[in-house]
């Protein structure tokens, strides 16, 4: 019955899939911070059945004490929490140099759009509805990860001044 509920939560079938499965990238480490045991445990299950390194925190203290101590590739943030809630949490692991880079995914259980809207406002990168459909979950996954670890050059510009004259190049780094 349980792995019913959290199938039905998370988008899985008892069908086989026949079509081409999301991929995570490896290597991969997401911090879950939601006060909800039963979605942590659900959303644990379903990353680390993918390779992904999950670590868990409950509240939103908690959840920016890990972030700022493990540093994880991405961050799935609950919004109604004990202490410090969601909203809090986020605004100020994304306004700090060492966590900033950090993208963060609310996960929300309410259906208001008002808390998309603040979620990111307040420096979340994207939103996703509970209970979360395991296909788009790992799409935003993927998305927002992409580039972690060095994944994809970045262009740059390099200005080089030679003899008074200033040369723009492209170049990748």
């Amino acid at each position: 019955m349980k792995n019913n509920i959290l199938n039905r939560w998370f988008g899985h079938s008892s069908q086989p899939d026949n079509s081409q499965k999301m991929q995570l990238r490896s290597g991969l480490t997401v911090l879950i911070v939601d006060d909800s045991r039963t979605q942590l445990y659900a959303m644990e299950k379903m990353l680390k059945a993918e390779g992904v390194k999950t670590y868990a925190a409950e509240n939103g203290r908690q959840g920016i004490l890990m972030a700022q101590h493990v540093k994880p590739d991405l961050i799935l943030m609950d919004i109604v929490m004990p202490e410090i809630n969601g909203f809090q949490a986020t605004r100020y692991l994304s306004r700090r140099e060492e966590t900033s880079h950090i993208p963060i995914i609310i996960v929300s259980g309410t259906e208001q759009g008002s808390d998309k809207v603040w979620g990111l406002k307040l420096g979340a990168k994207d939103y996703i509805q509970k209970p979360a459909n395991k296909e788009l979950l790992f799409e935003k996954i993927n998305h927002w990860t992409a580039e972690v670890g060095g994944e994809r050059k970045r262009p740059t510009k390099v200005t080089v001044q030679s003899s008074g004259k200033s040369v723009n190049l492209d170049k990748a780094v």
